[in-house]
Parts: structure tokens; sequence; C-alpha cells
């Protein structure tokens, strides 16, 4: 009888530990646009954000299709660089090659490093959305004119990004070559649907749009997932221990 409840209470334990290790989602506000620049009413990155209860988190958008309003919440799928797959980040459920969230990784650095309103902010902003989605930046760019001010022009910028603006084809960046994995300590966080399933992103159908974030943030959801997992499995080995020693002195 106790050797059947403690198989029963095993199984349960591993199927808390492979929910709790499933379920990494976290809740995410979007608090606040920069202090600083907008190029042709759009806020340059990085944005701030409460990401699983960590307030002022810095953010950066990849997706150039969906839209995110301002203290708006919503759910979304945490994803560590090192694990991206084609099914648990919202470009990888929209189709797009996962190996580009390297130059997406790169460029995040790239974002965060250059001056409020400088010219390398705009640039950069522009080609990290133009990673997966080029043909909607290319369509912008080719069809909107920026005020005077402005660091530089659509038509300069589109230039620049695509070589010509007559095409869509990102390849002349030659970012294609980093590796995701490289940017371990970036995270992925892919907004939810209602029923939990990942939004594929870039079809302006998501609650907001997908960011990234540097590192894990620790608190709130994620570090719930975290605890539960780790008791969990604490459990599970000390229940094996306890079956291993009865079957021993019974023997």
């Amino acid at each position: 009888m106790n050797k059947a409840v403690q198989t029963i209470c095993l199984a349960a334990v591993v199927a808390i530990c492979l929910a709790a290790t499933g379920l990494a989602q976290t809740s995410m506000t979007l608090t606040g646009p920069p202090p600083g620049y907008v190029y042709d009413n759009i806020y340059m990155s990085p944005y701030y954000a409460t990401v699983g209860g960590v307030t002022n988190t810095p953010v950066i958008c990849d997706d150039f299709g969906d839209d995110s309003r301002m203290n708006s919440t919503w759910n979304a799928t945490l994803t560590s660089f090192s694990n991206i797959s084609s099914t648990n980040t919202s470009w990888g459920v929209a189709g797009a090659n996962t190996q580009l969230y390297g130059a997406v990784g790169y460029l995040f650095g790239q974002v965060l490093a250059a001056p409020s309103g400088s010219l390398s902010q705009v640039v950069d902003s522009f080609e990290l959305w133009a990673i997966f989605d080029p043909t909607g930046v290319q369509n912008y760019l080719a069809t909107t004119s920026v005020g005077s001010g402005a660091p530089i022009s659509t038509t300069a910028l589109c230039n620049l990004i695509f070589g010509a603006c007559t095409s869509a084809s990102v390849g002349t960046l030659l970012l294609q070559n980093f590796s995701a994995s490289t940017f371990s300590k970036l995270v992925v966080l892919s907004p939810n649907n209602v029923n939990g399933t990942l939004c594929a992103a870039g079809q302006g159908k998501c609650a907001a749009q997908e960011f990234i974030a540097m590192s894990v943030p620790e608190g709130g959801t994620a570090l719930m997932y975290l605890l539960l997992g780790g008791f969990c499995c604490a459990g599970g080995m000390y229940m094996r221990s306890r079956g291993i020693g009865a079957s021993r002195t019974m023997g």
C-alpha cells in the first residue's frame, strides 16, 4: 500500500515539476517610453516595463507589425536566448528563421549603447525591426517622409538598411552570422493569447509586441515558478530516497 502511494505521489511530483518548467510565463506592463527621441511619431527604444514584478526594466521591441500601449498589461512567455526554438517565441510560431535572434541580440546592445536621439539609435532601431519584418519596414520608409530636424531622412535610412530602398532584403547587414546563444544573458518576452498560447508576431493581432530584455527578471511570476520547481524536484528526490530505503529494509 505504501509503495503504491509513493508511486502515485512521485508521479504527481514529476508532473508538477514538468509543469513548473514549462510555465515560463510572466506578467508584463509597459510603463513608459524613453524620455528622449521620437522619430516620425515613433518612440525609439529602449522602453520601460514592469516584468514579473520588477519595475523600470529596460526592454527593446523587435516587432514592427504589432502595437503596444502605455500602461497596458499582458501575459508573456519568457525564453532565454540560449533556448530559442521555433515554438517558444512569437517570431518562431510566425514561421521566421529563429537564428536571426542572434542579429537581434547584437542590435539590442547597439541600441542600448547609442545616445538618445542619435543617428545610431535611429538606424539600429530600424535595423532591428527589419530583421524579422523587412517588408513592413521597407514599405514604411519608402512611403513616409519625416519632418525637418530628423537625424536622417526616411529615404537615406531605407537605403542604409537595405542597400536600396527598392528591396526588402537585409542581407547587406551581414548580421545573420551572429548566434543567439552568444547572447545567453538576454531573454525574449513573447506576448500570449487569451488562452495562454503564443501570439504570432508581425500580423497586427497580438495584445502587445515582442520585447527583448537583459537577463531573467527576478521576482514575481518567474521567481515563483523557479521556487515551485525547486521544491517539487527536491520533494521528488526525497520521496525517491525514502522508497529506496524501504525496499532495502524489506529485502
